[in-house]
């Protein structure tokens, strides 16, 4: 077994702060903003049916594409309208488009309906999964999403 020397030992001890440190927030380092724009919330509770009719209970924490979560609070359709999540009643009509936009029919609380095709950046459901972990569903696998 070598040894190391004084120079060495403090070189490695830097380095485990180093690396150590880089995974636990800073107060000088800005957290990620969560979108809450004009009260909108998120973690929104509902139940969606696949496309082939399995239907689970999920817990929607916001949309985006396959490598992050872009918003908590709204979608983005093609024309850049936002879509506020804790207005809609239901999603339906959800086309089956393997990727790019993908269209749907919203149906708000207020009972108006909108047809709209949301942002292939915007197509990814961001849910609660198991053990605390989140997993991505694509809007596209979907046939049906009704809020509670």
């Amino acid at each position: 077994m070598q040894i190391l020397s004084a120079g060495s030992r403090i070189a490695a001890i830097a380095v485990m702060c180093l690396v150590g440190r880089s995974s636990v927030a800073s107060p000088w380092l800005p957290l990620p903003a969560v979108d809450n724009h004009e009260g909108h919330r998120s973690s929104l509770q509902a139940r969606v049916t696949m496309a082939d009719g399995a239907a689970r209970a999920i817990t929607l924490q916001g949309v985006g594409c396959t490598e992050s979560i872009c918003s908590r609070v709204r979608a983005m359709d093609l024309k850049a309208d936002s879509v506020w999540l804790d207005g809609l009643a239901s999603i339906r009509e959800i086309s089956h488009e393997a990727d790019g936009p993908v269209r749907v029919v919203f149906t708000f609380k207020n009972g108006t309906e909108r047809q709209a095709s949301i942002r292939p950046g915007n197509r990814v459901l961001y849910i609660d999964g198991r053990f605390g972990r989140t997993e991505k569903l694509d809007l596209g696998r979907v046939t049906k999403i009704d809020f509670e």
